[in-house]
């Protein structure tokens, strides 16, 4: 099993130290608690190469291009609607780049939000800068032998991709 180097983007570190916060203020079973576990979780399964046990799958040209991009499925809340479960309510949007210096390949967190209102895609889409109806150059991505099919095509790193931008 493949490890990864995680890279989080500034928006991501600024939510995860709010949801640490607030879970210091709320007991176990509040809703920012259930949210910073979540997002632990599921940055430890990206960081494992564990994506497949959630659910996820790469992204697509949607409302915007987000085919660069994948998403882990978390249950932090449980929803139904008519007494229907409406699985997972939160999405973790991540992207693969290829390491340039030998070591395991870098995941960059881009979003984590609640699935409600495409919230978690609107987010990504705006930290990457993807306009609405625009797509993305094609992706020409070179295969990584560990790399699980949810995962997003690797990419080349650039430094900037290395830091939290």
């Amino acid at each position: 099993m493949t490890k990864y180097r995680l890279l989080l983007r500034t928006e991501v570190v600024q939510q995860l130290a709010a949801l640490s916060q607030a879970a210091k203020t709320q007991g176990p079973g509040g809703l920012r608690t259930r949210e910073f576990r979540g997002l632990q979780i599921g940055l430890r399964a990206l960081a494992d190469g564990q994506e497949e046990q959630y659910d996820g799958k790469r992204l697509s040209y949607h409302r915007h291009d987000l085919s660069d991009c994948a998403e882990i499925k978390l249950a932090v809340v449980p929803e139904t609607r008519h007494n229907i479960e409406l699985g997972p309510s939160h999405r973790l949007i991540y992207r693969e780049f290829e390491p340039e210096d030998g070591g395991p390949p870098y995941r960059q967190v881009v979003a984590y939000a609640h699935r409600a209102a495409d919230r978690p895609f609107e987010e990504a889409a705006s930290r990457l800068g993807r306009q609405s109806g625009a797509r993305l150059r094609a992706i020409r991505p070179s295969p990584t032998p560990n790399s699980h099919p949810p995962s997003p095509p690797p990419q080349s790193a650039s430094p900037s991709h290395r830091t939290s931008a």
